[in-house]
């Protein structure tokens, strides 16, 4: 989708639960606040968002491999923000960011990219976490490993 036009591509995915995604206050106000963030900061984002049903974490590791392995520039730096639905069980419906950004090189070698890899930034909801505040943290988490060099060199 956004591949080398955008910098950064958003996945959702209900994961665990879906309720946490559908609540009333929660992925709108998130993505919102997220989009005007990252564009005030200069950050390209993929217009299109993926969804996906019943994703887990892994998802967007590959999707990040397919969207960006191939860049004609490997150390072209590119992003998966996965928002996923938390565990139940919480009473807050809470779901998370997961964020990954890599040089296209490090995406381009598949099973690469894992958890070890990628912040979090989790306990997001009306009641707990607000989206305004997972917003910007999702944002200085994006501009930290922006700076990071690729892996092994």
């Amino acid at each position: 989708r956004g591949g080398d036009k955008a910098e950064l591509q958003i996945v959702v995915s209900d994961g665990l639960n879906a309720l946490s995604l559908m609540d009333d206050g929660h992925l709108e106000p998130y993505l919102a606040s997220l989009r005007t963030e990252l564009q005030r900061r200069g950050h390209t984002v993929a217009p299109e968002l993926i969804v996906v049903n019943g994703g887990r974490v892994r998802f967007g590791y590959r999707a990040g491999e397919l969207l960006f392995g191939k860049l004609a520039d490997p150390q072209a730096r590119r992003g998966i923000i996965h928002v996923i639905g938390e565990r139940p069980g919480n009473m807050h419906h809470t779901f998370s960011a997961y964020i990954t950004v890599l040089p296209a090189s490090d995406w381009g070698v598949a099973g690469r990219v894992d958890h070890n890899m990628t912040r979090v930034v989790s306990g997001i909801a009306d009641t707990a976490l607000a989206s305004a505040a997972a917003a910007l943290a999702t944002v200085k988490i994006i501009d930290e490993l922006s700076a990071r060099p690729a892996l092994g060199r």
